[in-house]
């Protein structure tokens, strides 16, 4: 064998030495997958595609409007999980109260909604002629009590004008009362 071959096959081997090697310190050092297969959330009881239901004031007129493209309740920790819900708050005067987000949670006996993700809050045109648009994530709402909360930015939108800040104690219902915690900044445009 000539030293010419006998130096290519030292070089071959320590390169497949060295692939080796490395191949083993990947295994060594990666993290551990996760299974693809299906996460258990529990047990479900019921569940339902494409919910509508309208809950109805003493007088027999619609109080709240509630649409979810998924609805599952898991009957061991008693919590009900909705994918896109729109909420829709009916008030005595002036137009309603739309809630959307991108999911939401209803542990059993709790009166708070807990919206996850991104939450838009709209509402039409009142009396004076003015819109309302909140931006915000991950909120909670109790929608008996006309109320909702945020720790995250939100940004108030009523032209002509705008507020921002980051946490937010919201009353709904026919008197808003917006309260920003931290941050707060106003822009106000003139026409």
């Amino acid at each position: 064998m000539s030293i010419f071959a006998l130096r290519s096959l030292v070089t071959y081997l320590g390169l497949a030495t060295l692939a080796l090697f490395t191949w083993w310190l990947a295994g060594v050092f990666m993290p551990a997958e996760e299974s693809a297969g299906p996460r258990t959330h529990g047990t479900i009881d019921y569940y339902s595609k494409n919910l509508s239901r309208t809950l109805m004031d003493e007088n027999g007129k619609p109080k709240q409007l509630l649409f979810a493209v998924n609805l599952t309740h898991y009957v061991d920790q008693d919590r009900t999980e909705l994918v896109q819900p729109v909420l829709t708050l009916y008030g005595k005067d002036g137009p309603p109260w739309v809630i959307h987000s991108d999911n939401a949670l209803m542990p059993g006996e709790s009166d708070t909604i807990f919206l996850n993700g991104n939450v838009l809050i709209l509402r039409e045109r009142d009396e004076n002629g003015r819109t309302l648009k909140i931006v915000t994530q991950n909120a909670r709402v109790q929608p008996d009590n006309n109320y909702a909360e945020t720790d995250e930015f939100i940004q108030v939108l009523s032209p002509p004008d705008e507020l921002t800040g980051n946490g937010a104690r919201v009353h709904f219902g026919d008197d808003l009362k917006v309260t920003i915690l931290s941050n707060v900044r106003r822009k106000h445009e003139f026409p």
